[in-house]
């Protein structure tokens, strides 16, 4: 066998291992751990290993490998394998709050693959922007989804096979979310259903939970629940997994799949049942961190809608401990890009070629300016209770266009609670407040802490029909238990305007001015503010 034979064997290895690295992901580690002596194979082993500890939640050591590797992929001009270090790169700095950053590795990644021809790279990248951008404008994020579906739709073959059923599926699971949260059921459920086609037909079971939650939700929309209670016990036995909720999750969609039992009984009016499948949380193993939050939250709330205000109150202090351990990881991994950036440098300027040193560090101290502002961006988060401050409010008001508004809440007699049962059960009050408010926004919609007991949300695309009932929906989940702790009950003051034009600045006056207006009718009520300059209040 020549060395180039080896070589070309080599590379299929490689290939094997980057496609396994969902499917089989063991396979894939005993690859890398196989290669990563070896200086020819080393930087796509360090991608493989990359991905694989971003899955384990281990952000700064993922980081740390797909950097190193992606400077002798550029060395080494291999666009393939670079294209995958930048969609690893761009993952990482969406995780650690560095959305700018992120689009433009993806624009870069977008650039080669279209080079390359490389058909499911492509879609990839079209996904991920979607990814990038969902939480902030999912309209937007839905083109790009759609973009990655019907590149890969148009090349599938006769009977709706797939060349890449993976990412294919995939991106319609994402197109099918999107339409799930704007109400166009048809269109979700037609898109969920190709999704989970195209996922049955990669195997990829790691994303089996995605489809088993959005077909319980439209079945359980549709008032099927025990058709969604059998689709979760079909999912259990698909995946090999134990069907006990008793026991902890021992895998990824394991854990999924209770989380989607949870919510769906609870949906359902059971919260005692929806308790049982999240009751053991803390003793589940190797949960990622990002999915902590969510299934807290979740567990929350049903315990507050079952009347344990005590135990919501210890979950959603459990709650607070994690998000602010998440900002501290966010800030480390930045801090590590920084270090890894600065060694980067170090290699560069030893180079031989004084021009390409010189254009490589200009990247880079590109890259340190980016990342100094990102690290600045850290400061717009408020500590107590986990929402958007002031600074990230004006930040994103700025966004805003016609048909988005602007509530501004006001705790009523906030100053009582204070007085009567001391400023420590003040700042439980606002957390719990927050967390409320929180749990029944949609995922596009942003709230922010204004300022001691003043709140404000920004709702994208509500429109004058919605913004009354969105207003009191809030109002009225305050106002549905006591606050833990204190046990009193509080109430909201909420003024709400819609935006007469692109970052309207008069919308946050009127916004004021019906709130003023809600306070002098009584208080625990909303008032909207009308272009004319009326307001129209609705009792508590």
């Amino acid at each position: 066998m020549t060395f180039s034979d080896r070589r070309t064997d080599s590379d299929r290895q490689a290939e094997q291992a980057w496609a396994a690295r969902f499917t089989d992901p063991a396979g894939a580690d005993a690859w890398v751990q196989a290669s990563l002596p070896d200086p020819t194979l080393r930087p796509c082993a360090q991608v493989v290993l990359g991905f694989l500890r971003w899955r384990a939640g281990e952000l700064v050591g993922a980081l740390d490998q797909v950097m190193q590797a992606e400077v002798t992929l550029r060395e080494r001009g291999d666009e393939r394998w670079l294209a995958r270090a930048l969609s690893m790169l761009a993952v990482l700095a969406g995780e650690s709050g560095q959305a700018e950053r992120a689009l433009r590795l993806l624009q870069e990644q977008l650039e080669l693959v279209r080079r390359l021809g490389d058909v499911e790279m492509q879609a990839s990248a079209y996904n991920d922007f979607g990814v990038q951008i969902g939480w902030d404008d999912p309209e937007r994020a839905l083109t790009y989804y759609q973009r990655a579906f019907d590149l890969l739709e148009e090349r599938a073959l006769s009977g709706g096979a797939s060349p890449h059923p993976g990412i294919h599926g995939i991106a319609a699971l994402n197109i099918a979310e999107i339409h799930l949260l704007r109400g166009r059921d048809a269109e979700g459920e037609a898109m969920t259903g190709r999704g989970g086609e195209l996922l049955e037909q990669a195997r990829a079971w790691t994303f089996w939970p995605g489809y088993v939650t959005l077909r319980v939700k439209l079945l359980s929309r549709q008032g099927h629940l025990d058709d969604a209670r059998q689709l979760i016990r079909d999912a259990f036995a698909r995946l090999g997994e134990r069907l006990d909720p008793r026991g902890p999750p021992l895998t990824e969609p394991a854990q999924l799949l209770y989380a989607a039992a949870a919510h769906l009984e609870f949906e359902a009016g059971d919260p005692q049942r929806a308790l049982e499948w999240l009751a053991g949380l803390e003793d589940w193993p190797n949960v990622r961190p990002e999915l902590v939050p969510e299934f807290l939250d979740l567990r929350a709330r049903i315990e507050a809608a079952g009347g344990d205000h005590a135990a919501a109150y210890r979950t959603a202090r459990q709650l607070l401990a994690v998000t602010e351990a998440r900002h501290a990881a966010e800030r480390d991994t930045q801090v590590k890009q920084l270090e890894v950036l600065h060694r980067t440098e170090l290699a560069v300027q030893q180079t031989r070629e004084a021009q390409r040193a010189a254009q490589h560090l200009r990247e880079h101290l590109r890259e340190l300016q980016v990342l100094r502002g990102e690290l600045e961006k850290l400061s717009s988060t408020d500590d107590l209770t986990g929402l958007g401050n002031r600074r990230q409010f004006e930040q994103h008001r700025a966004q805003l266009e016609p048909g988005d508004a602007v509530l501004l809440i006001d705790i009523d007699h906030f100053k009582r609670v204070n007085d009567t049962f001391g400023h420590a059960a003040g700042d439980v009050t606002l957390q719990v407040v927050a967390a409320r408010v929180r749990g029944v926004l949609r995922r596009s919609d942003r709230a922010y802490r204004y300022g001691g007991e003043e709140f404000t949300v920004l709702l994208r695309g509500v429109g004058e029909p919605f913004l009354l009932e969105v207003s009191e929906r809030i109002r009225q989940a305050v106002v549905a238990g006591p606050v833990p702790g204190p046990g009193v009950t509080v109430t909201v003051s909420i003024g709400a305007a819609l935006l007469n034009g692109v970052n309207d600045p008069g919308a946050l006056e009127r916004a004021d001015q019906a709130l003023y207006r809600a306070k002098q009718q009584g208080r625990n009520r909303t008032c909207l503010a009308r272009p004319e300059g009326t307001a129209g209040p609705v009792s508590g």
